[in-house]
């Protein structure tokens, strides 16, 4: 069983423009909504390629029924919610065709009490039970739960779970303290959490020697079109992912992250594991709904992933 947790999950509504112009109506071809979040993503990409998901997260009012709903009815999974009194946030997404060019416009973070953050503990120390993954994925909303992370992770590490980490600031730093089995960060997030830019691929290896440094023993630096840097217990590989025709890339970090936690799951060696991950990445890029793809779309992009050892 696969656990995902999100703390910062959203209505997510894509809207996708032939030509964006600034000050003018502009009429959309498509717009959609779905549950949004890093973790919500993971979830449901882990169902599409088969594997077993429970996942748990924090929503309020009308905002958090409606990804509710989403996420019961077109992801086909029965969400553990934490309801809090501030409402869940929307997130509206801008894509440019001509440009392929994406443009996200998100609302402030909802507060959290003490009293949900309590119940939030409460409810994953009962979701982890037959759990063998869990996934965090995004940001804290409220500086009460910047280190819920690293809390989470210390309780899954105490039962034998194996932890999978895809944050950033300050949820990203403390939870690196409980040292999880994994983490994915990408470039950006990791050039803030390190205070350097990172411009070449030594300077990127040596971002990845810094995780494993502080006790991670899988680290996935994803580099978006580019491929990811990997260290897997030492060994290392540069994944470059297969050419698709790109209509919508958001959520393609979390559909990777998806398919780290499937493979190892299952207990797949290392390089099919990671060829899973990367073409699940590269497929959801083909597709407009973040973590809409279908397993068989994934499956027939995991012979063109390149590897290079390194």
């Amino acid at each position: 069983m696969i656990l995902t947790v999100t703390l910062n999950p959203c209505v997510d509504k894509s809207v996708a423009l032939e030509k964006l112009t600034l000050g003018a109506f502009n009429n959309a071809l498509e717009a959609h909504d779905v549950a949004g979040g890093k973790a919500t993503n993971v979830a449901r990409m882990a169902k599409h390629l088969g594997a077993p998901v429970r996942s748990l997260i924090l929503l309020g009012g009308e905002t958090g029924r409606l990804v509710e709903r989403l996420i019961r009815s077109d992801d086909g999974l029965e969400p553990i919610v934490v309801w809090t009194e501030a409402p869940t946030r929307n997130i509206v997404t801008i894509y440019e065709r001509d440009r392929k060019r994406a443009t996200a416009y998100v609302e402030p973070n909802p507060a959290v009490t003490e009293s949900e953050a309590a119940e939030l503990m409460a409810q994953y120390a009962r979701a982890l039970e037959g759990v063998e993954i869990v996934c965090f994925g995004g940001s804290a909303p409220d500086h009460i739960l910047d280190d819920a992370y690293r809390r989470m992770i210390e309780r899954a590490k105490a039962r034998g779970i194996r932890a999978i980490l895809d944050s950033r600031g300050d949820a990203l730093r403390l939870g690196l303290q409980a040292a999880p089995f994994m983490v994915k960060p990408n470039l950006v997030e990791t050039e803030h959490l390190l205070g350097r830019p990172l411009p070449d691929e030594e300077a990127r290896w040596q971002a990845v020697d810094w995780y494993r440094g502080v006790g991670v023993e899988v680290v996935a630096l994803s580099m978006g079109k580019a491929g990811a840097l990997i260290d897997w217990s030492g060994r290392r590989w540069r994944a470059i992912p297969p050419a698709v025709e790109e209509i919508n890339p958001v959520g393609s970090g979390d559909c990777l992250v998806a398919g780290f936690a499937c493979g190892m799951l299952w207990g797949w060696p290392r390089e099919r594991t990671i060829r899973l991950a990367i073409a699940a990445g590269a497929a959801n890029a083909a597709v407009w709904d973040a973590a809409g793809t279908a397993r068989e779309q994934v499956e027939a992009l995991m012979a063109g992933v390149g590897l290079q050892g390194q």
